[in-house]
């Protein structure tokens, strides 16, 4: 009876459910959907950057989700694992999925090394996460900067004898970010002549420019090689180097009037003074200038008379008589040295053989003549000097001939001028008597050198001591009036060209070594023989003509101011 009635029931039950169904769809049960999976690709992120340079461009991660449910609190954070908070930046374009996750790294005050972080993305409706997303950003250090120059080649082009090219220059820059620092310029030369070359920069941090000046003083016509090594500190090619050449042609041979000069002629008939004579004959020059000493000594008494210059100077220099020029030295001028007067001043053997054309007037023997395009100018100088000369051949301030000096050459300045005297005020010697300022320079003959520099006079030359010795121009420093403590200097613009010219006869065949050699004597020597000028048009020659004994190996050429 019980299980009928339960069946019946369930009938009742179901027929009712049915028809609920069909009326209105009851009689169901509805279950909730599930919540949507988060996807973020891709899944990891690694940055690179260089030391110096701009932050890496930003990358971008797309956050997507399944179509089971929406996701709409997306939530982005960054947690460090190394280096300093706040390198890199995580922004979300939106918080309702899909999104896209911008990751941004800064490298502003990082050192090189590796950082990391994690990028953690969460939120409440998705069944996944919180995600981790791996972070690294590798600050690598900064690849070092390159020297660059421009040019890498330098070429200098010179002829013997001018001035000095102009400086060139060349630019140093760098390759890269890092500066670069510490510049250095070494000079180093290949065969040949060394110091030559300057090289001097701007600045020890590029950009910078380094500056090459050449000097021709002292090179003869050759091809000269440096390599300018440029290094820095900081460069990743240093050194880098810079290659110079130097090329000095010979100068165009010199044409003009061709002049021969010595002092110390020599013994009488002596071997050296005839080999001397053999020398000049062989030369052809278009005129002899001799020097002082022209006879070593008079036969009778201090002065030499006009018998010793026709038996002890005629057999030998004679046949040149007609084409010489003289200037006077030892045992030729009455000069004294006691007072009142100092003797006479008269040289009465000179005048009486040269003539007052080829010696200058009596009493004075001071003149001056033109050679072609030189004025040349010819000097009473030789020892005892100053006050203690007879006051018509004295060449102290305020003397005749002195004055005469500054007149004659103020006339001539449109000529090239050379002096000619015997005593030197430049010397080189180990043979020097105490009254010599310092042991190189003749302190009586100042103020002859002064007028010389004062008018733009070019050459001088001396034939006394017995040597031979070649100065770069020079000057009396400061002047006559205002020296300086050394009392000279170097001068390449206006400074007069001194030649000692005093081996004609009897002078040291073997030079000795000079107590003092000042730094302007460019060649110094002993010998046997006579200087050769060529005196052109704004320009000379010079060349040392020896004889058997001598090897003088001197010769060049030079310019009017």
């Amino acid at each position: 009876m019980a299980p009928n009635k339960v069946r019946v029931a369930l009938k009742v039950a179901l027929f009712v459910c049915v028809a609920a169904l069909l009326w209105n769809g009851g009689c169901s049960t509805t279950e909730p959907k599930p919540k949507a999976t988060l996807t973020v690709t891709p899944p990891s992120v690694a940055f690179q950057d260089t030391v110096g340079q701009a932050a890496p461009a930003a990358q971008t991660l797309s956050v997507s989700a399944d179509r089971q449910g929406a996701v709409t609190d997306l939530r982005a954070s960054v947690a460090y694992t190394s280096g300093p908070p706040g390198w890199l930046t995580a922004s979300l374009s939106d918080t309702t999925a899909p999104a896209t996750l911008m990751l941004s790294p800064n490298p502003s005050g990082l050192a090189t090394g590796s950082y990391e972080a994690t990028v953690t993305l969460s939120a409440t409706a998705a069944t996944n996460g919180p995600l981790s997303i791996p972070v690294t950003f590798a600050v690598v250090p900064p690849i070092a900067s390159r020297i660059v120059l421009t040019p890498a080649t330098i070429s200098f082009n010179d002829t013997v004898g001018t001035s000095s090219p102009a400086p060139q220059t060349v630019s140093i820059t760098k390759d890269g970010i890092p500066a670069l620092t510490g510049l250095k310029a070494t000079v180093s030369y290949g065969s040949g002549a060394a110091g030559w070359l300057t090289a001097t920069l701007s600045d020890t941090t590029a950009p910078a420019t380094l500056t090459l000046t050449a000097r021709n003083s002292g090179l003869s016509a050759a091809t000269y090689h440096a390599t300018v090594a440029i290094s820095a500190t900081t460069a990743g090619n240093s050194p880098q180097n810079i290659s110079v050449t130097y090329g000095m042609a010979a100068p165009p041979p010199v044409s003009g009037v061709t002049i021969v000069l010595a002092g110390n002629l020599g013994s009488c008939g002596g071997e050296l003074g005839r080999l001397s004579a053999s020398v000049v004959a062989a030369a052809h020059p278009d005129y002899v200038f001799v020097l002082g000493h022209n006879i070593p000594g008079p036969s009778q008494g201090h002065l030499t008379t006009l018998n010793d210059y026709m038996s002890c100077y005629d057999p030998t220099w004679g046949q040149f008589k007609s084409i010489t020029y003289a200037t006077l030295g030892d045992h030729e001028v009455d000069i004294d040295t006691v007072p009142p007067n100092y003797g006479s001043g008269m040289a009465p053997g000179a005048d009486a053989y040269f003539g007052p054309s080829r010696v200058g007037p009596p009493g004075q023997n001071w003149y001056s003549f033109d050679l072609g395009t030189w004025h040349v100018v010819a000097l009473n100088v030789e020892t005892p000097g100053g006050y203690k000369r007879p006051p018509q051949i004295a060449y102290h301030a305020g003397s005749d001939q002195l004055n005469w000096l500054y007149n004659d050459l103020q006339s001539h300045s449109n000529k090239c001028t050379l002096a000619v005297w015997y005593e030197s005020m430049w010397i080189s010697s180990t043979k020097m008597p105490a009254n010599y300022k310092d042991g190189y320079r003749v302190q009586d003959v100042r103020g002859v050198w002064t007028a010389l520099y004062d008018n733009n006079a070019d050459v001088v030359v001396n034939g006394w001591p017995y040597i031979y010795e070649r100065f770069a121009p020079m000057k009396y420093a400061n002047g006559y009036q205002n020296p300086t403590p050394s009392e000279w200097a170097a001068d390449s613009v206006r400074g007069i060209r001194q030649f000692t010219s005093g081996l004609a006869g009897d002078g040291p065949i073997v030079a000795d070594t000079p107590v003092v050699k000042l730094p302007t004597s460019e060649y110094r020597s002993g010998g046997n023989g006579f200087l050769k000028l060529v005196l052109g048009d704004g320009s000379y020659s010079w060349e040392f003509l020896n004889t058997r004994y001598s090897h003088i190996t001197d010769m060049g050429t030079g310019y009017c101011h």
